[in-house]
């Protein structure tokens, strides 16, 4: 699957208010995290998880897990090993050691940093298991760079949801299972901002000249000025596309977008450096809701997306990898996890679990984003496939500007 929100402009109310009460409803129920998070701030915050893994080695002999920030659930002090957190249990129930990394920041950082110089060259890399958006996977399979799944292994293949079984890439998903997906869209504070945003456009106001970031990630960001241009992202016209980097490159040199980040975005929204920026759904959810930060899928449409857990050739413990797999493809630790992230949930039983649970989880799962609903879905665009070439040309720009 790719996976990947809507209000009105002068009125101050919302365009869609179900959507609206959605936002505001999966905020109150991350308010736990902040409340944890106290005056740490999200640097720390978001370190925590490396700092207490710093002990553990990769190829020492844990299975090693290489992740996004703020993508897995965490105790009320904001550990994400504390005692009924999913790295507890499993290790507690497998008797297998997590090594659990967030150094995955970027897709072509990670790629060039690891995949390339060490896969390219028939090595191995630390991790056992590492989490790509679904086109970098696609790469990766295409290059013969990840290990074939042992599905004997992972009983509960069997709760994958029926849309990841079809990619051109990975018929039947056996080379990857999808770990969260999600949607991009506009982040912004209605204190700098001073008014409501509904547009892909307003990322180029000259009010916010100087306040705005986009992401790293060439398919979100391009996708969403390609949207505000009136082009569909999913027919991927090469001529659309470098018309939507023209703009993108004259916003940066006129410093109306100061920085291109991953997900060190939601530093630059804490300290409001930023009033508006490409942001993805799920990690709005992790800021205080005190700072009121509001996340829009733009009237023109919004991107869709998924990572996915890959075994990277070679991994020296694919056996743990794989245990990992189906220990969170089991409904109830999905779940866990889906009530801490807000993200879409791959696994299937997952709203039911939350509905039997009742009280907010059961409001989590009436939630159009975490489980989109028709109305959302047709805002939505996936970005479609390039040939090589233009992949090449496209990302090589697209790396220029960025820088």
């Amino acid at each position: 699957m790719s996976l990947n929100r809507h209000p009105h402009p002068r009125t101050g109310l919302p365009r869609d208010p179900e959507l609206a009460a959605a936002v505001g409803m999966a905020r109150d129920l991350s308010r736990r995290r902040f409340l944890q998070r106290g005056g740490i701030g999200l640097g720390a915050a978001l370190l925590a998880p490396n700092l207490l893994t710093a002990c553990s080695t990769p190829g020492s002999g844990d299975f090693t897990f290489s992740n996004w920030v703020s993508y897995i659930d965490e105790d009320d002090s904001g550990n994400p090993r504390g005692k009924g957190t999913t790295l507890y249990e499993f290790e507690k129930s497998t008797g297998i050691k997590i090594n659990y990394l967030t150094d995955f920041n970027d897709n072509d950082a990670y790629f060039n940093k690891s995949f390339s110089p060490l896969l390219g060259r028939g090595k191995t890399i630390a991790a056992d298991v590492v989490a790509p958006t679904y086109w970098m996977a696609a790469r990766l399979r295409g290059l013969g760079w990840l290990d074939k799944i042992d599905l004997s292994n992972v009983p509960n293949h069997k709760n994958l949801e029926d849309i990841y079984l079809d990619l051109t890439w990975d018929p039947g998903a056996h080379y990857s299972m999808p770990w969260q997906a999600g949607i991009a869209g506009l982040a912004y504070n209605p204190k700098l901002t001073g008014r409501q945003l509904t547009s892909a456009n307003d990322l180029f106001d000259p009010k916010f000249k100087g306040k705005v970031s986009m992401l790293t990630e060439m398919r979100d960001t391009v996708g969403l000025t390609m949207l505000g241009e009136g082009h569909d992202p999913n027919k991927a016209k090469p001529d659309d596309i470098h018309n939507a980097l023209d703009k993108i490159d004259k916003a940066k040199r006129d410093n109306q977008i100061v920085h291109f980040t991953g997900n060190e975005y939601l530093q630059g929204l804490e300290s409001q450096e930023f009033a508006v920026c490409v942001a993805w759904s799920g990690d709005v959810y992790s800021l205080d809701p005190s700072l009121g930060i509001k996340f829009v899928v733009p009237e023109e449409g919004g991107t869709q997306w998924f990572d996915t857990m890959v075994i990277p050739k070679g991994a020296r413990r694919k056996a743990d990898a794989e245990a990992w797999m189906n220990y969170v493809y089991n409904p109830d630790h999905a779940t866990r996890i889906t009530e801490w992230v807000g993200y879409i949930p791959p696994v299937k039983g997952v709203r039911e679990a939350l509905e039997k649970a009742g009280g907010d989880s059961a409001k989590l799962a009436n939630n159009p984003l975490v489980f989109i609903d028709d109305e959302t879905k047709k805002r939505l665009r996936v970005f479609g496939e390039l040939t090589q070439k233009d992949e090449i040309d496209i990302q090589t720009r697209f790396n220029d500007i960025t820088g």
